[in-house]
């Protein structure tokens, strides 16, 4: 059995501010690198434990969040920026389940400690077919695309509440609650170690015995991203199968799943000029811009 694992680090126990522990420029960033490293080594301990043959870590914070020298032995794993997405998540299509641990609520959550959808600096809210999507489902439904289940998440209590609803059947462990935006309850870190160690091998033996399914929804689709200035609505307005919904919301349409999932995407630097701007494809991954 294969396993990949997404990676974020807002969820991680003891990352509490975006300015201070998530984004690269934090003065307690290296820490909170150190401490997503450890989680994923728990994580990996727990799948190993439950039979797990392969184990390949993708990292997918937006500036990367892998101590790769500290990264556990047994594991793989995929980094590197700039990247796009398909880089990322194709190779979620060539294993047998997903698991995401470091996860964070979608934007507007109130009790998701760093709760924001891809950008907290940029995106007011993303929907997918009228229904406000975060994170989690977008990873789902980009594996359910060839029938790829997501299996397990770690992160705050908001992150798990979400994934439950989102995922039917999905394991979680809760490592924190969120108080605020930047305020957090957390377990130690050994604690939240030993329990997505506990709840991942638990979550494995429980998806051999009854699988959980895949995520998929019906098309056609609608994605819909509403920006917090009209600059960005502006750079999309003139991407392929996008409508200008007003000054900061834009729509994509089509078909395809992929194609709307595709399409929005940006880079996240701002050392990077619009007029510059590469590919949609082109994007550094679930997390910030700089």
């Amino acid at each position: 059995m294969k396993v990949s694992i997404i990676t974020d680090i807002e969820g991680v126990a003891g990352v509490s501010t975006h300015v201070d522990h998530s984004y690269p420029t934090g003065l307690h960033y290296p820490v909170s690198k150190r401490l997503l490293t450890a989680e994923v080594n728990a994580a990996v301990e727990g799948l190993l434990a439950a039979g797990v043959s392969e184990v390949l870590v993708i990292d997918a914070h937006g500036p990367g969040g892998i101590v790769f020298e500290e990264l556990h032995p047994q594991a793989t794993l995929l980094h590197g920026r700039p990247i796009t997405r398909q880089q990322l998540y194709a190779p979620l299509w060539q294993c047998d389940a997903v698991v995401l641990i470091g996860q964070h609520a979608m934007a507007g959550v109130r009790s998701g400690n760093q709760n924001h959808t891809f950008s907290s600096l940029e995106i007011d809210y993303m929907k997918l077919n009228g229904r406000y999507v975060g994170e989690t489902v977008v990873v789902a439904l980009w594996a359910g695309i060839h029938d790829v289940p997501v299996i397990f998440l770690s992160g705050d209590e908001a992150a798990c509440a979400e994934a439950r609803e989102d995922v039917p059947g999905i394991g979680t462990a809760a490592v924190k609650q969120g108080v605020s935006a930047n305020v957090e309850i957390t377990l130690s870190a050994v604690a939240a170690r030993r329990l997505i160690q506990e709840r991942i091998h638990d979550a494995v033996v429980a998806h051999l015995r009854s699988p959980v399914l895949p995520v998929k929804w019906k098309g056609p689709y609608c994605l819909e991203v509403r920006w917090k200035n009209t600059q960005l609505a502006d750079l999309d307005e003139h991407r392929y199968g996008c409508v200008r919904f007003d000054s900061q919301t834009v729509q994509f349409h089509s078909d395809q799943l992929l194609e709307v999932l595709c399409n929005r995407h940006r880079p996240l630097h701002r050392s990077e000029s619009p007029a510059l701007e590469p590919s949609v494809n082109v994007m550094l991954s679930k997390g910030d811009r700089l």
